[in-house]
C-alpha cells in the first residue's frame, strides 16, 4: 500500500490530504532586514502561505534570524525557507532557525568533472556515498529542529556524473530525485518535499509525473512541488505557468506551488490562488477534444481565472492526448483576445511557436540590476521572431544553467552589468545594459540572415 507522507511546515500542513500550499519568494537584498521584513508582509497579505528568501553565503544568516524575530514578534508565524546554493554550511546553519530549508544536490556533488568521459559502477556509486556523508551533518540538525528539507532538482544545473548517464533529460532530473531520497531514507530523514524545476512545460511536467509514478513504485510518495521556473511575465507566464502547474494538478500531482513571475514578489501568489481554485472545477470532461483540437466554451467573467482554466486544460490535453490546437470561446471577451489566448497557450505547450519566447527568472536578493525593466526593453526589442528564444536571468548562481535552453540571453554580473550568453557560452564581459542589448540584436540580426 502506498504512504503518502504528510508532516508540518512550521503552522503549515503539507501532503497527504491537505490543501495545496501557496508559496513565493523576495527578491530584497537579504542583509536588507527591513526590507525583507516589510517585503514579506506584503507577500504574507497577498496570500503567500510560505515565504523563501534567498541564503547565498554565511553573512546572510544572522539577518534570516533577526527577519525571522521581527516577523514572529508581530505575530507572524508564516513559516521561512532558505534558498541555499553551493555552500553546505549555510544550509547546516539555517537548518536551525528556518522552518524549511532548500538545496540544491549540486550543492554536495563532487567538482571534479566527468563530463568527458564514462563513468564505472564503482566510481558512480562512490560518488553517490560521499555527496551522502557530506549531507549527513544536515540531516542531523533539521531532525534536531524538526526543519524540512527540499530537494530543488533543475533542468539546468544537472550535475556532470548525472548527465554523463542519463543525458540532460527528464529522466536525469528523475535519477537525480531518487538517489537524494535513497541518501534521506538511509539516514531516516523523511521531512522531505521534492522539485522538479524546468522553463520547458513538457521537461517540468514529465519529470514530475514520472518521479510521482517512481515513488508510488517504492511505497512512499513525498509532497511534491510545483512550478514551471523562469516563466517570465505578463500573460505569457501565467500561460505557460498554469499550462504545467494547473496540467499535474489536475492529475492528481502536486502539493505546494509556485508561480515565478519577473514581476513584484507580491503579485505571484494571487494568481496561483486564482489557479488552484480554477483547477478544482476543471476535469477532463470540461472541454472537447476533436480531431486533435481542444475546443473549450466558457463564460468566465475574470480573464486570469479563463486563462488558468484553459491553460491547465490546454497543457493536460496537450500531454494526455497531444492535441495541435486549441479553440477558446468567451461571451466576456472579444475574439481578438480570445485568439490572442489561443496563440499564447499553443507558445506555452510549444505547440506553434508564433513569436518570440522569452525565459526570465522572478530574481531574488542575488540580483544586483534591474531585471523587471530590462525584460521590458528585451520583449520591445525582439517580439516577432518565431523559434527564438532569449533568456534575461539574474545571476550567475542559476543563470547560464536554467537558461541553456534559450538561444542567446542576458545574464545579471554584478552592480548593473550583465554578460551577453549564446546557450551556455558566455560571449562578453560584464557590459551595461545598452551596450548588452546592442550585441543581441547584432545576434539576433545575424541568425535571422542564415
Amino acid at each position: 500500500m502506498n504512504s503518502k507522507t504528510s508532516f508540518n511546515i512550521g503552522n503549515i500542513r503539507i501532503g497527504g490530504d491537505a490543501p495545496v500550499v501557496v508559496q513565493s519568494m523576495t527578491n530584497t537584498d537579504t542583509n536588507d532586514v527591513a526590507a525583507s521584513v516589510a517585503q514579506c508582509k506584503r507577500m504574507i497579505a497577498a496570500g503567500a502561505e510560505m515565504v523563501r528568501l534567498t541564503v547565498p553565503s554565511l553573512k546572510e544568516v544572522e539577518a534570516m534570524r533577526q527577519i525571522k524575530d521581527r516577523l514572529r514578534a508581530e505575530g507572524i508565524m508564516t513559516p521561512l525557507v532558505a534558498d541555499v546554493h553551493f555552500n553546505p554550511k549555510v544550509a547546516e546553519a539555517m537548518a536551525a532557525i528556518v522552518e524549511k530549508v532548500r538545496i540544491n544536490p549540486g550543492n554536495y556533488v563532487d567538482k571534479r568533472n566527468f563530463s568527458q568521459r564514462d563513468v564505472t559502477d564503482s566510481e558512480y556509486a562512490a560518488a553517490v556515498e560521499r555527496m551522502a556523508l557530506r549531507a549527513a551533518p544536515l540531516f542531523e540538525i533539521c531532525k534536531a529542529h524538526g526543519t524540512t528539507i527540499r530537494l530543488g532538482i533543475n533542468h539546468g544545473s544537472l550535475c556532470d556524473r548525472i548527465v554523463t548517464r542519463y543525458g540532460n533529460t527528464p529522466n536525469a532530473m528523475v535519477q537525480s530525485a531518487l538517489e537524494w531520497i535513497d541518501i534521506c531514507e538511509k539516514y531516516d530523514f523523511h521531512k522531505v518535499v521534492i522539485s522538479m524545476k524546468s522553463s520547458n512545460v513538457h521537461t517540468m511536467m514529465e519529470a514530475t509525473l514520472k518521479l510521482h509514478e517512481e515513488m508510488e513504485k517504492r511505497g512512499c510518495t513525498y509532497p511534491l512541488h510545483l512550478g514551471v521556473t523562469e516563466a517570465g511575465n505578463g500573460v505569457e507566464a501565467r500561460v505557460k505557468s498554469a499550462a504545467g502547474i494547473g496540467a499535474l494538478l489536475m492529475m492528481g500531482v502536486g502539493d505546494t506551488v509556485r508561480v515565478s513571475l519577473t514581476e513584484a514578489p507580491e503579485n505571484e501568489t494571487p494568481f496561483a490562488h486564482k489557479l488552484v481554485n480554477a483547477v478544482r472545477t476543471l476535469s477532463p470532461q470540461s472541454c472537447l477534444v476533436e480531431e486533435k483540437k481542444m475546443i473549450y466554451e466558457d463564460a468566465e467573467p475574470d480573464y486570469e481565472t479563463w486563462l488558468a482554466k484553459a491553460a491547465a486544460l490546454a497543457g493536460y490535453c496537450y500531454f494526455k492526448y497531444h492535441i495541435q490546437d486549441v479553440q477558446l470561446q468567451n461571451p466576456n471577451f472579444s475574439a481578438e483576445q480570445c485568439a490572442s489566448l489561443e496563440a499564447t497557450i499553443l507558445q506555452a505547450c510549444r505547440i506553434k511557436m508564433s513569436k518570440t519566447e522569452f525565459i526570465s527568472c522572478p530574481s531574488c536578493g542575488r540580483t544586483q540590476y534591474d531585471i523587471q525593466s530590462v525584460l521590458t526593453l528585451v520583449k520591445e526589442r525582439f517580439p516577432n521572431y518565431p523559434g527564438l528564444k532569449i533568456g534575461v536571468m539574474g545571476c550567475i548562481v542559476n543563470g547560464p544553467g536554467e537558461m541553456a535552453d534559450a538561444d542567446y540571453g542576458i545574464v545579471g554580473a554584478s552592480h548593473g552589468l550583465v554578460c551577453v550568453y549564446e546557450g551556455k557560452k558566455r560571449l562578453t564581459e560584464a557590459v551595461s545594459i545598452e551596450d548588452a542589448l546592442d550585441r543581441l540584436q547584432s545576434l539576433v540580426e545575424h541568425a535571422a540572415e542564415k
